[in-house]
């Protein structure tokens, strides 16, 4: 009796392990053709909403400086899409370029897992850590990897959701 209880509960385990690795970063319900939406909170031509940040390195971040483009990601390590869209920006011309701060924001996280997550992929963007959700409230109900792109004069492009393929084509300057 308690080998036929034990080897259900191995089933259901592994089922749920199963739909939730499938699920990616967004628990899409199977069968439903389209992602679902997610309420945003700013819009192009709203000021960043974010005025410093401090990276996991110590380093204070002043995102309202004027005169410089800045690509905010809002992303997760367990996510497989972040994960894509971090190493793909991590070798991109977008880091090289000298007239665009680059900050990748880990929701829910604390620093220790974002810095073992960095070393071990080579990661060099700047990263921080927003482990109670305050920051990504600002933005959006839900979904990640987001990108935001920002002008000079701080005032918000767009902002993306870059789940899929082509994740570095969701980054808009215009």
């Amino acid at each position: 009796m308690v080998k036929t209880n034990n080897n259900m509960i191995k089933r259901i385990l592994f089922s749920a392990l199963i739909a939730v690795s499938l699920s990616a970063c967004q628990a899409i319900p199977t069968g439903q053709p389209q992602a679902p939406v997610f309420d945003e909170y700013i819009n192009g031509g709203d000021i960043l909403p974010i005025d410093k940040i401090t990276t996991i390195d110590g380093e204070v971040l002043d995102l309202h400086q004027l005169g410089k483009r800045k690509l905010v990601v809002l992303f997760a390590t367990w996510c497989t899409d972040s994960n894509s869209l971090m190493l793909a920006l991590n070798e991109s011309s977008v880091l090289k370029d000298n007239n665009i701060d680059v900050v990748a924001i880990s929701r829910e996280e604390d620093l220790e897992t974002i810095s073992a997550w960095r070393d071990k992929r080579g990661i060099t963007i700047k990263l921080a850590t927003d482990v109670d959700r305050s920051i990504y409230k600002r933005f959006a109900s839900g979904g990640i990897p987001r990108v935001i792109t920002v002008g000079e004069n701080n005032k918000i492009i767009k902002m993306n959701l870059a789940e899929g393929q082509q994740q570095l084509e969701k980054i808009v300057w215009q």
